[in-house]
């Protein structure tokens, strides 16, 4: 969806370029453009974005849906259109007077385009940092020069960035606010769950994309099967829950759960769609992908075995490229391995069981677990309005720039 064409060009408004490329920016950027409205009415925000943005202001110069690539061969395959792209942008801001860029996320685009905006004499705000901390250390001196305002989701990432004399401010997480709203649309959990005294919940979560629900079902329900048969001998009731948000795997999951039932009709493995933060808030252990998932799991406390299993080639790669020594999110924040990370070809069931049983069967364990969770998640998430604070950020530099 692209807004309809308006002449801003000799517009009184105050313009603001603001650039996202994907879904997760746009819901970054719709949330901090209704929060700059309410700072100046007065703005006109034109640029990139998703449907979240448009409906907040933004006068969309392009589909946002076309700029995203997933892939070194599918960015080859859209080279010439984004080279295009880039420049009808950069046309755009020699058109019309622009006070401020905001680009959100998309680095591979958005800090090319940093530079050429300062050289326009443009100042940029960044709004979600690279993962320097895991890959490309050495853009943070790119930044240095040409981003006016780093502005980073979490707390470790500022002082990263201060470190090395960046202008970066900490303004907290967008899934403070975003997952009590979602928690109140997905339904509730139908099956009567374990008292906790007396058995377990475990969830199941082995991703949302094809390739890393294929890769991980067996695994994850072959660990289920072995943690049905402990609980049989520790005379322990389990309920395994898993939930999806993939329509096109829905069939194939049902199959894969349908051929557990066959062999162990007794096991109680629960399919639910779309009630992945139910199941977590509900669970005393999650098997779950690596990936933004593991972030969810930290905001619940709720302990983790996190599984990792790509093609060799992405693990080589990864392995050389990877600065950081975990994979998980909630590990990385944590500073330490508080959630068991099992990669590869240990990701069998006979590897997992053996984590997955050791904090199940040990209380002081969990809440050991979730007390560490939930130090980093005070830390690094923080607790106020993301998008407000980022919106006062940005006023108070636009401010700084106007009396220059």
């Amino acid at each position: 969806m692209v807004a309809k064409k308006k002449s801003h060009r000799n517009s009184a408004k105050k313009n603001i370029l603001v650039i996202a490329g994907e879904h997760s920016g746009d819901l970054i950027g719709a949330d901090l453009l209704q929060e700059l409205k309410l700072i100046e009415p007065d703005y006109h925000f034109y640029g990139i974005g998703g449907e979240g943005m448009i409906q907040h202001g933004l006068e969309s110069l392009e589909e946002m849906e076309a700029l995203s690539v997933i892939g070194f061969s599918e960015a080859i395959k859209k080279y010439s259109f984004l080279k295009k792209v880039f420049y009808r942008v950069l046309d755009e801001t020699t058109h019309r007077p622009t006070q401020l860029a905001i680009l959100i996320d998309y680095p591979g685009f958005n800090l090319r385009l940093a530079k050429e905006l300062k050289a326009r004499g443009i100042q940029t705000v960044f709004y979600v940092s690279p993962q320097i901390w895991a890959w490309k250390f050495k853009r943070i001196f790119f930044i240095k020069e040409h981003i006016a305002l780093m502005l980073t989701l979490f707390r470790f990432e500022e002082e990263i960035y201060h470190e090395y004399g960046v202008n970066a401010k900490f303004v907290g997480h967008p899934i403070t606010k975003r997952i009590p709203e979602k928690l109140k649309k997905e339904p509730l959990i139908p099956e009567k769950l374990p008292d906790p005294h007396h058995g377990y919940t475990v969830g199941l979560l082995p991703g949302s994309r094809k390739g890393e629900i294929r890769r991980l079902i067996d695994p994850i329900l072959g660990t289920a099967v072995l943690l049905h048969e402990q609980c049989k001998l520790e005379k322990k009731k389990i309920v395994f829950l898993l939930p999806n948000i993939n329509q096109k795997e829905e069939a194939f999951l049902l199959e894969k759960i349908a051929a557990i039932k066959t062999i162990h009709p007794d096991i109680q493995i629960h399919y639910l769609w779309n009630s992945s933060l139910r199941v977590m808030e509900a669970s005393d252990l999650l098997l779950i992908a690596s990936g933004t998932a593991t972030l969810e799991g930290l905001y619940f406390e709720t302990p983790m075995v996190i599984l990792y299993k790509v093609s060799l080639f992405t693990y080589f790669l990864g392995s050389l490229l990877m600065k950081s020594k975990f994979i998980g999110l909630a590990n990385i924040l944590s500073g330490e391995e508080v959630c068991r990370e099992i990669t590869q070809n240990e990701c069998r069931p006979e590897y997992i069981v053996t984590e997955a049983w050791k904090i199940l069967s040990n209380a002081k364990l969990r809440n050991k677990i979730k007390g560490i969770l939930r130090e980093a998640k005070e830390r690094e998430l923080g607790t106020t309005n993301a998008s407000k604070k980022a919106a006062k950020e940005i006023q108070a530099l636009l401010k700084s720039v106007s009396s220059d």
